[in-house]
């Protein structure tokens, strides 16, 4: 009995409220002398380190995991209008990272931080916790095989055929112009990305209303058909 073979991909989606915040600052300054530049950003740089270290203590145990770990120094003579060049102007800037479980304690310590000068607010990435994401991942990958399926049976059923028999399932692009051989294929690959909006609150913290964490999955497979 002939067979014909149907080559489908399938995709899902899952969404989950974040449970983690990683939040990004940058510190620095900058002026006409470098030692007052350094000394400014090195005494930011300390203040806001020893407020993270508070909230990652025992008792507040608000920030799962912080870094302050990189720092950039240099100067560099800017160019007036008319062509001349000025004196030096020393940049002095540093990055701080930290992840916050609590999301009330990051929008009260942002509120602290946020409006002080050097302070820069680089980025806030809404995540979540590597068990729920790999959960989400699984039912994803799931997902988006049921939905590869029922495309090949529709196509299976236009083409007046009733009998569907899976022989391979492969991550995106894997399974080229070859042909299936009915050997076992790994899933799918999951894109796992967050969005985040903030909004500042009249008279109290910063009102952060995270969207939520969306984990996809999509699939290759490949079917045979018969009448």
């Amino acid at each position: 009995m002939s067979e014909t073979i149907i080559t489908v991909t399938g995709s899902a989606d899952t969404h989950h409220a974040p449970e983690r915040a990683i939040v990004q600052l940058a510190l620095g300054f900058e002026g006409p002398q470098r030692q007052d530049v350094f000394e400014q950003t090195r005494e930011l740089h300390a203040e806001t380190s020893e407020s993270l270290r508070a909230l990652h203590g025992p008792v507040a145990d608000a920030v799962t995991r912080w870094s302050a770990d990189q720092v950039s120094v240099w100067g560099q003579r800017p160019w007036s209008q008319d062509g001349a060049q000025l004196p030096p102007v020393y940049h002095a800037t540093t990055t701080v990272r930290a992840r916050f479980r609590d999301f009330a304690a990051l929008a009260t310590w942002l509120d602290s931080v946020a409006f002080r000068d050097g302070v820069s607010v680089s980025s806030i990435d809404w995540t979540l916790t590597s068990s729920t994401q790999a959960a989400l991942q699984a039912d994803a990958r799931r997902n988006a095989i049921v939905s590869a399926r029922e495309k090949a049976q529709s196509y299976a059923e236009a083409l007046g055929l009733s009998t569907l028999r899976p022989i391979a399932v492969a991550d995106p692009g894997m399974l080229g112009d070859g042909g299936g051989n009915g050997n076992s294929s790994p899933v799918g690959v999951a894109r796992f990305a967050s969005h985040e909006m903030a909004t500042s609150g009249s008279g109290g913290p910063l009102d952060l209303t995270p969207a939520d964490v969306v984990v996809s999955a999509s699939v290759e497979a490949r079917f045979a058909a018969t009448a």
